[in-house]
């Protein structure tokens, strides 16, 4: 008698507790719909990134990024209803003002060739890792100062030569991993990209799923 008895208790304790589990699991649930709610959808994220950068004075689409152009941004979506949980290491993966490739790019000649470096996959990458190699910053400088100096790049990036041409840099001092991405963000489409990431992250959505 007392054996099915604690049976009985054991049974009702346990069916107790799996209805509190299902209970707590519904209550649950919209926590991250409600999260998911209430962000401003992406294209009303990426509109006002683009619309910030358009406003920005002698700026034009492709030119170089910098940290003091990119910093306003999170305070932007914030207001929009998303802090983003990763603004640190976005702004990181930015070249900071002071940078000297940001400088060289900033002069009139500069900002020509970096708007046709920024037509090329990966042309940022492979400027970036040239002039981190031995005499960079002056190989740099003449291919912005000569005609057409952005075909170097895209034949770094494009052609077979070009890759082995990378290989051979990567031997020399400050020109490692010459052919890899560098990861950072150069353009206003590359932090796009990496913001959607950010995103899909903070919804819980695949990253390739449009959010």
């Amino acid at each position: 008698m007392l054996w099915k008895l604690c049976q009985t208790r054991v049974a009702q304790v346990g069916l107790t507790i799996v209805l509190l589990g299902l209970a707590s699991g519904v209550r649950g649930a919209p926590v991250a719909a409600d999260k998911a709610e209430s962000l401003p959808k992406f294209p009303a994220v990426e509109k006002a990134i683009r619309e910030h950068f358009a406003k920005l004075p002698n700026y034009r689409d492709g030119e170089i990024l910098s940290r003091n152009q990119v910093g306003p941004i999170f305070r932007i979506l914030e207001n929009m209803g998303w802090p983003v949980d990763g603004q640190k290491a976005i702004l990181e993966a930015v070249l900071p003002d002071t940078d000297p490739l940001v400088r060289q790019l900033r002069t009139e000649a500069g900002k020509k060739f970096a708007r046709q470096v920024a037509t090329v996959p990966q042309g940022y990458d492979r400027l970036d890792r040239l002039r981190r190699a031995s005499q960079g910053q002056q190989r740099v400088g003449n291919l912005i100062q000569g005609p057409d100096g952005y075909l170097m790049i895209k034949y770094m990036t494009t052609t077979a030569g070009g890759r082995e041409l990378g290989r051979m840099l990567s031997q020399t001092p400050g020109g490692k991993n010459f052919n890899k991405p560098t990861e950072r963000i150069y353009t206003v489409d590359q932090l796009v990209d990496r913001l959607k990431q950010e995103y899909a992250k903070t919804v819980g959505k695949p990253a390739s799923t449009p959010p």
